[in-house]
This record gives C-alpha cells, structure tokens and sequence, in this order.
C-alpha cells in the first residue's frame, strides 16, 4: 500500500468507535462535550436554505473536512449544519503531491478535488449522513437534525456526464437501498437506528466547482444541465480573480502587504467580469423558472505563484485561502450584490472565523463556510466560539433572529437594502482591518530542533526557545493567580536579570508561543517586567561550602554566574574593568529602551546576596595568571566590545563613527558627534539602537538610514525592534551593500552602494546576497555608522585555550569556564545570562557540591477536557499604548509597565503547554492523531542472554520510563499525508511519521509496510507489530504478557514487566532486548478505545 492514501474503515466500526468513546470519555475524536452544538440552546441561529432547515448559517467549505465520514460527523457535532462536500470528478484515480497543505498563516493548497473513488465518496457521505442522525437521535435533539448537505462537482460538462459521475449524483438524489442495508448493519449496536426517519434523499443541491481557467460557455452549460435536467438547487463557485488584477493586486499586496504573486494568466484564463453577469442573469432567470435556488459562491482559491518552499518544485502554481483571501472576496460581493441590487443568494467561504463570523451573517450571506480556519491549532473545536460571538452580535442589538441582527445592526427596515449596507460598510473596514494585514517581519514558524519520538512529547515551546530554559508556564500560571511573589521565584531559579530582561530580552519564547497561530502570541516580556516592579523576595545562599570562584565581567554572564555560584555557597568575587557592572546592558542599551533604575535594581539584587565585584580591575596575562593560582575556578565572561571593521574604502575618515562609542556616548549624554544625515550600516540589533538613537538626535529636518545587503526579513535583529525602527519613520534600504565612503576634505560626504540579489544560501543558512552589476549608486550624508558586528577583546590566553569542546562551559584550561560572548561571539543578554547559569551549574557538578533549587509547587489540577476547551477559545493580547510621535524623540522610556489587572489577565490567556500539547490532533481534519491517556510509569528491562553453559539468564538492560499522562498515536487508515501536523507541531518532527502508527482494518493492515494492529483473539487482547517483513506480537493475559517475534518468545508479569521466561526460537539468537515490548505494553492500554471486536 503506498503511504498517503486514505482506507476508510466500515460504518459500523466507525460508529461503534464514536459511541464508545461518547460514552466513557463524553469526548468525540477528542472534542469536549461542552464544545458540541446544541440546537436547542441556540434558536435564533437558526435558519434555512433550499428550503431546507438548517440550525445555524456555519458550515464546512468544501475540502479536507468534508471528504470522510468522521470529518463530517464532527463538523455537525460542533455545530456545523452546511456541509459543503468535497469536491468529487470522473477523473477519481489522480496522484496529489505531498505535502498539499499550507497553513502556516494565509493558507496554500495544491490539491482541490477528492482523494477517494467516487464510489468510496458516497459512502463516505451516507455514513456521515447516518451517524449525524443516529447521534441527533442519541442526543434527544428532535426529529430535524438541522444539517444541509452541499454537493460539489466538477470540472467540465463532459465528465459530469460520464457514468461514474452520473451514478454518484443518483445515489444521492436516492440511496434508499444501500441506505437499509446499512441500517441493517448497525442496528446490533444501535437497534433505533431503523426506527429514524433517515431520508433516501442526501442532497438535492449543488455547487459547481470549475477549473481555473473554466470557458464561460462551459460554465453555464453544466449549470443549465443541472438545474434543467438534474432538478437541483445550484451554486457557481466563482473565482477571486474577477475582480479584476488591478484591485486584486491593490489589495492583496498594497493595502494587506502579502508577497503573494498573482500571475497575470491567472486573470486571463479565468472567467471575466461581463462573462459572468451574463451566466449569473441567464441561470437566476433558468432556476426561477424551475422552482429552483440559484445562488453564487465566494469565492474559489488564488491562483498564485508556487514561491514557497512547501510544496514540490514540480508544482508550478498553490491556490490562496484563508486571511489574506477575506478582504479580497467581500470586496467581490460588494460588487457584484450592488451589480444585482443585493439580490444574490450568496454562500462566503474565504477566511471566516470566529471574529468576523457576526459582521459576515449581518451581510446577508445565506451560509458562510470555513476550512483554514479549522486547519489550524483548535480544530473543529474553534467552531464553539463561532456561535458565541455570533450570539453576541445578536444580542448587542437584541436581535430574536439572523434576519432581525441583519435588520437592526444596519438601522433600517427592508432586508436586502440592510444586508448591503451592512456589505457596504464592511467592506471598506475590511481594507484596513490589521487582522488581515502581513504585518510581520518573518513569517510565524513554531518549529524547533527538538526531537519527536514515540512517547512523551509535551513540552512547552516558549521554554525550549529560551536561552536560560525558564518556567515560563509556571511563572504565567502564578501571575494569572495573582500570585506575584511565587513568579518571582520562579523567574530567579533560571534568570537574576528579571528586571533588565523585562525590558530588553529579543523574547524568542514569544516567536515560539502556540498562541501565534491563535491569535497573538502571549506577552511573555511584558508579564516578567511586570513581576520585576513587585516586592525582592528574600534569598539566603547555601552554608559556605569552602569554595571560591573568580568572574572576569561583570556584564550579564559573569553576574549570572556568580549569582548561582554564590546560592550555592560559593565565596564570589567579580574583576570588572569598567567604574559600574553590567556591561553592554549598563553603557550602550538606549534609555527610551532601557532605564538605568531597571541595571541596577538587578545588579543590587546580586551583590546583595554577597557577590563581591571589585571594579576597575582589568585582567591581563599577569593578572589571570594569579587568578589561577587563587581561585580553583574562574569563569571568563567579557562581553563583545570591539566594533567590527568595516573594511572599505573611506573607512577613516572623519564621521564615521563607531556604532559602540556612539552609543556609549548617547547613553552617557555626552557628544555624539554625529551630523544630520546619518547612514547605519548592518541589521542587528547594535544597527536598530544606533538607528533610532540618531533618529533623536538629527531631529526633524535630519535623516536617518539603515543600509542591508540582505532583506528585512533576513535582519537579525528583533522582530520587535525593527517594527520600532519603522515605526519611528527610519527607512530601511533593502539588497543594498556598501561599497566605498566618499571623503572630503577628509570628511564623510556619501555613500557608494551597490544592489544586491539574493540567490541561494550561505554558509550561516541565510539567503546568499550577490552583487548585481553595474548597479553601483550614491546616498549623500555626512556620518556613516557602520553596525556590522562585534568582536571580543580578550588577551589572558589563546583563542584555543578558551574555547569549549565537548564538555559544555568548559575551556581547554584546568578549572576555567566560559559563556556569553566570549565563548559564543557577539550575543544577546538573555543568551549570556543563561550561559552563565549553566557554567555555574557546571562548575557546582565539577566541584561535586549538590545544589537543588526549589521550584514552587505548581497545581496540575485540569482534566483533559479543561486543558482542551482552553485550546478552542482565541483571545486577542491587549495591544500596548502607542507612544507619540514626540515621545519617539526623546530618550525617555517608551514602553510603560502594565498594571497587575492587565498582567494576569494576559498571564491567563497561557494554553500550559507544560501539561497537554496534542496540537497534531486538533489540525487533522482527519483525526489521524489521536490523544490517549497512560498512567506514568517506570520499569527495569532486563535482556536475555545465552549462557556458554546453554543457559538462557535475564540481565539488566536499562529503564523504560514513561513520563507524561498524554500521549499520541496516529491513525493510519485517517491520513493521506497532507503535511499539517508538520506544520504545527513544535518539535522537527511530523506526527504521522514519527508516532506509533496503527491500522484499524485487517486487509489495510495486511497491505502495509509497517504499523500496528490491535485486536481480540479468543477473548485476548493482541497487539501486532509489522516493519516490512518481521512481526512482533505482544498478547495480554491475566497476570502475564507473552511476547512473540520470529526469533524468541519471552513472558513478563504484568505488574512488574520483569522476565519470567523466555525461549530463542532459532539457534543462531544469542541475546534479546525487550525494549519494542514495554512500548507495546503501553500502546496496548493506549490504544483501547480503538477496539471494535
């Protein structure tokens, strides 16, 4: 069986699984009850469509939610009563590349049709119209389950019309045979099932999906042929496109700021504007005259250019959805309603979502569906809040119904002049709305390095991105409590710079909060500066343990270091060459960044606890040579001080100034030196402070211009300070290098650069900036700052001889540590407060002292479904005060700490990705991951070894441990490999690759290269694992487990997991390891709920 492809599993499997799980969990896939639509609790969202009830106007686009039975089924059970089905075509048998989906942010597909057979769609469709009775039934929610089915087909009139096409629209027109024998087939397990008024009749309505690039004549003959001839109520999806590319492309790329590229073919072999009035008028007129709905769908994907790295490079074009596709195909409705007077039956799908869910249904739109939305962290479960905040709309203007909010928010009396004002009025909101904007600098990636494997994969990823690995759910969690003190506790365990770091730290935890691909990430920074301003806890080092510890700096490292060292009863004294501590923090960080109460609230912090620093001490060869002898550890931490050279011509001569001294100058309040019109060259954060401190001081009818080889997206920088930088109105000259200073009279006078184009990657894994040719051109000014670097300045021993090896911290010298700058080069400060943590914990290993630093006990007391229900609602950070166009000119702090009822609200919005992630099980549309509960546990293996004597004895052979009470296995059968657990999950790692991959049918499982199959032989549970040719079995007993393989058969008790016997059962085995046992032990249990014997 290839990977990738879908098996569905039967009816009655299928059904028996949901009732189970209803039943002991009160879950569905994993959805709360509590986030299930209950139509009765929601009476003014009900409506109709093709005369059809339907219990509320939210549906599921056609798409990778509606192409299996159980996607379906939990579309409805979360209130989804529009199922717009995938899209089905003669040509049933169609390779798709994989990965085909994209939903990073705006979301990309190359794929558009179904990935089953025609007729393995229609079972599909009837067994999700089955179970959506059965359950309505179950759940005492009346006789009308409330739900419309939307068929959709494609591409042109000719394979309409072909056998395969044609029979699949005549089952659902009438199924009543196959629709009792699969009544028949369930009714041992649900034996009211025949007693449901299920109807033969599936779907009497139609949308008309077409290909890109469809001829209008096309178009309209399919329609005809299926309103005339088919009798079906029928949609015409229409593409984004005919809006011409004049307005396209000044919204998707003006006004929004997407990079998207549209090609021009897209709008010359799509359907045009004229064309499709004259369709629209032609079949309103033609289903009219049958008794017949006709309506329009908006809107089908963009065709845009493939320019990503996603998909594969044989893939010339993907297809836009979602964000950036919303203000696009509202601005299409607007249109073409005022073209018809607001007289089109509209049904909107281009990104919906919970917040723009109340102002689409006031527009009049009959349906509104959804499918990128869905496709991101929250799943279906997102849908719970589509009705609250549409509920909400409602109630704002006491509105009993959809018709009377569409009525009462516009203010006036006649429905379809309300619906288009109401269009009207959003439309134009939609252009400047920010919740449809690009506006950030690198695309969000919640990624990392970090490895997945077949169990315990929870792990908070804002902590993984931290250089000093702080609690930072823990500190969240007592801030949300209000307990202020047990954060601050918690932040000093990993981190003495609370203060400094609350207002400086480039926060990459905050890049890496599951919240980015919510809503906003959490305010991680703002929270720790918040704690910061609360009252010093007490601290009380460790009894002195007889050691001491020598610092070279006193910049964040170095007082790192010593602060741990000195917890843990260490005598510390720090030599720092400069009249005050802190380093780069305390001489060269901007004040409208950072205060100098903030420095020296932390450095009181650390020598208060009886760190020495002794100042203006300048260590040299003599002097660390005396160290040694001194002190049986030192740790070396001088922070990057040397400004690299720029290395071109004109470099010498006067006004171009060394960005450090600039800033140590600026910070200081002495001259700068600088003149009016000053270039920064680089773009790190030195380049960012340089630029807007010289912002302050050229003043108004200056200028101030940062020049990058690369793009702003390859800046290095902190996102957060190069949004400040052109806030602040400083131009940022992308692909731009330097290449000679004009000098005259020995001053500066401009600046010689060439373009530049990126192509390929450099060795630092960065887009490669090449010279373009005869590209060379002049910027006047009269000081260049050249940012391009820092350099460390470090003589009391050899680069060798302080470099680390594989022992971490540790230089190639007898009892010196290193970190920060010195060992890693030009840094940041919350990288060299964690480097100096970890030396110090090195240093107390090696030194063989115990140091444990208590953490506060935290209380884990969510249920599963709490922790999910979290994962269902987005809320919006509150956005900080923007300072003014004044305050950006002054040196005074701009950022103002926020008060304690803004902090723990924002601590609150924490999803505690420390307890549960199970992300991957909430972006399969699929439910191809799925979540199951373990008790953590550890045993001892043992290992079988072959005696000279023939003897077969049991040996130790390390710990199995399980460690978390959530883990995740993948459904083989539910997946086609589409790539969206890879894209949300937060480690290198994809779900359906790396976990434990089960099968739920024999015959799939008989067809596959590797898996698991868990079934019940004569009243036992048998665990079967397949890799290619080699078979593993693990049965359970009463008090025993028997594990079989081709090569030895082992038992072990049940309760201990240790050997009771074993037998190699071919001569050649001399040892056997056990390892693939204790995990099936455990997947045994885990996977339980999958039984249907």
């Amino acid at each position: 069986m290839m990977s990738g492809k879908f098996c569905p599993i039967p009816l009655k499997q299928l059904l028996k699984m949901i009732l189970k799980e209803l039943g002991n969990e009160g879950t569905l896939f994993g959805i709360p009850e509590e986030l299930f639509f209950v139509p009765g609790s929601n009476r003014a969202l009900h409506t109709s469509i093709f005369g059809h009830p339907l219990h509320s106007p939210v549906g599921v686009a056609a798409g990778p939610h509606t192409q299996m039975a159980q996607n379906i089924v939990a579309a409805w059970l979360t209130g989804a009563r529009y199922i717009e089905l995938k899209t089905i075509q003669t040509l049933d048998e169609l390779e798709v590349s994989k990965p085909c989906i994209d939903m990073q942010d705006e979301g990309y597909n190359c794929e558009w049709s179904h990935e089953l057979k025609i007729r393995e769609s229609f079972d599909e469709y009837l067994n999700a119209w089955i179970i959506i009775h059965v359950l309505n039934h179950r759940f005492g929610w009346g006789d009308d389950s409330g739900v419309v089915f939307n068929m959709s087909a494609g591409y042109n009139l000719r394979g309409i019309m072909q056998e395969n096409v044609q029979w699949f629209l005549d089952m659902m027109n009438d199924c009543g045979d196959q629709l009792s024998a699969k009544l028949e087939e369930i009714s041992d397990i649900y034996p009211e099932a025949k007693e449901i008024d299920i109807p033969s009749l599936i779907s009497d309505n139609i949308t008309l999906s077409t290909m890109h690039g469809c001829p209008p004549d096309e178009i309209e003959s399919i329609a005809r042929y299926l309103i005339a001839e088919r009798n079906l109520h029928t949609l015409v999806k229409l593409n984004p496109t005919l809006l011409g590319p004049e307005m396209l492309r000044e919204i998707l790329s003006v006004k929004l700021g997407f990079k998207t590229i549209v090609p021009d073919e897209a709008f010359a072999h799509d359907l045009k504007y004229d064309d499709a009035l004259r369709i629209i008028r032609s079949l309103q007129s033609l289903a009219a005259g049958n008794n017949l709905q006709f309506g329009l769908k908006l809107t089908n994907t963009l065709e845009s250019v493939n320019n990503k790295n996603i998909f594969g490079s044989d893939v010339p074009m993907m297809y836009m959805s979602g964000r950036a596709l919303h203000p696009i195909s509202v601005n299409l409705a607007r249109k073409l309603q005022e073209e018809f007077r607001g007289g089109l039956l509209l049904s909107f799908s281009a990104g919906a979502d919970a917040f723009n869910i109340a102002p689409l249904i006031s527009c009049g739109f009959t349906t509104v569906t959804v499918c990128s939305d869905l496709l991101k962290p929250g799943g279906y479960m997102r849908l719970h809040q589509y009705f609250s905040e549409l509920t909400k709309g409602l109630d704002k203007y006491a509105a009993g119904s959809i018709d009377d909010y569409i009525l009462r928010s516009a203010g006036m009396t006649e429905r379809k002049a309300a619906a288009f004002s109401n269009l009207e009025a959003y439309s134009e909101a939609v252009l400047s709305a920010s919740a449809y904007k690009r506006e950030y600098i690198r695309p969000p990636d919640i990624k990392s390095d970090r490895e997945l494997g077949l169990f315990d994969c929870i792990a908070a990823p804002c902590r993984d991105a931290c250089a000093t690995r702080q609690d930072i759910p823990g500190y969240l969690r007592h801030t949300s409590h209000g307990d202020f003190s047990k954060a601050f506790e918690v932040i000093l365990n990993t981190n003495p710079f609370l203060s400094v770091t609350g207002m400086i730290c480039d926060h990459l935890c905050q890049g890496k909060c599951t919240r980015v691909n919510y809503d906003d990430p959490l305010q991680i920074r703002e929270v720790k500066r918040f704690i910061s301003c609360q009252n010093e806890i007490s601290l009380k080092p460790a009894a002195d343990n007889g050691m001491r510890a020598a610092i070279i700096g006193a910049g964040p490292a170095g007082l790192s270091c010593a602060f741990y060292l000195r917890l843990a009863g260490f005598s510390v004294d720090v030599f720092e060459a400069r009249p005050k501590a802190g380093g780069m923090v305390q001489y060269a960080i901007p004040g409208f960044r950072l205060t100098h109460e903030a420095v020296e609230r932390d450095i009181d912090r650390i020598s208060g606890l009886g760190v020495n620093i002794i100042f203006n001490s300048h260590i040299d060869k003599q002097k660390f040579s005396e160290l040694r002898r001194d002190y049986p550890c030192i740790f070396v931490g001088p922070g990057a001080q040397l400004a690299a050279p720029l290395r071109i011509e004109g470099e010498d001569a006067s006004g171009v100034i060394d960005p450090l001294q600039f800033l140590y100058s600026a910070r200081a309040g002495t001259g700068t030196g600088i003149g009016k019109d000053v270039i920064i060259i680089g773009g790190g954060n030195t380049a960012m402070d340089a630029a807007r401190t010289a912002h302050r001081f050229v003043g108004r009818d200056g200028s101030v211009t940062i020049v990058y080889r690369r793009t702003v997206n390859e800046m290095p920088a902190d996102q957060g300070e190069i949004r400040e930088v052109l806030k602040e109105g400083i131009t940022i000259m992308e692909l731009t290098a330097p290449e000679k200073i004009i000098v005259r009279d020995g001053m500066v006078a401009g600046l010689i650069c060439s373009r530049m184009e990126l192509k390929g990657i450099d060795r630092s894994g960065r887009p490669a900036p090449v010279k373009i040719e005869g590209s060379d051109f002049e910027i006047g000014c009269d000081t260049v700052i050249p940012a391009i670097g820092q350099m460390t300045d470090i003589d009391i021993a050899s680069r060798d001889e302080l470099s680390v090896g594989n022992s971490p911290y540790r230089t190639r010298i007898n009892g010196v540590y290193t970190g920060g700058d010195a060992m890693r080069g030009a840094s940041t400060a919350i990288n060299a407060v964690g480097d100096g943590r970890k030396a110090a914990e090195q240093i107390i290993i090696d030194a063989g002292i115990s140091l444990t630093v208590k953490k506060p006990e935290l209380r884990r007391d969510l249920s599963y479904n709490d922790l999910m229900m979290k994962r269902a609602v987005r809320i919006h950070a509150r956005p900080p005060d923007e300072p003014t166009d004044e305050e950006r000119r002054t040196f005074s702090l701009l950022s103002r700490t926020q008060d304690s009822k803004a902090m723990t609200e924002e601590a609150g919005r924490c999803l505690w990705c420390d307890e549960i992630c199970s992300i991957c099980t909430t972006v399969c549309p699929n439910f191809a991951n799925r979540t199951y509960m373990t008790a953590p546990c550890s045993c001892n293996l043992q290992k079988a070894v072959m005696t000279e004597e023939g003897v077969i004895a049991f040996e130790e052979d390390g710990v199995f441990e399980i460690r978390q009470p959530y883990q995740i296995l993948h459904i083989a059968n539910f997946c086609n490999e589409c790539g969206n657990c890879n894209t949300f999950c937060p480690t290198g790692g994809a779900p359906f690759r790396e976990k434990p991959k089960f099968w739920l049918t024999t015959a799939s499982f008989n067809e596959a290269s590797e898996g698991f199959l868990l079934s019940v032989l004569q009243g036992k549970k048998n665990l079967i694992y397949k890799h290619k040719r080699s078979f593993a079995t693990l049965t359970e007993m009463a008090d025993r487990y028997i594990y079989e393989t081709d090569f030895v058969s082992a038992t072990f008790d049940s309760k201990t997991f240790r050997l009771t016997e074993v037998k190699f059962l071919t001569p050649c085995i001399r040892e056997a390891h056990f390892q693939k046992a204790a995990e099936m032990a455990v997947l045994l249990k885990g996977a339980e709920s999958l039984l249907h014997a």
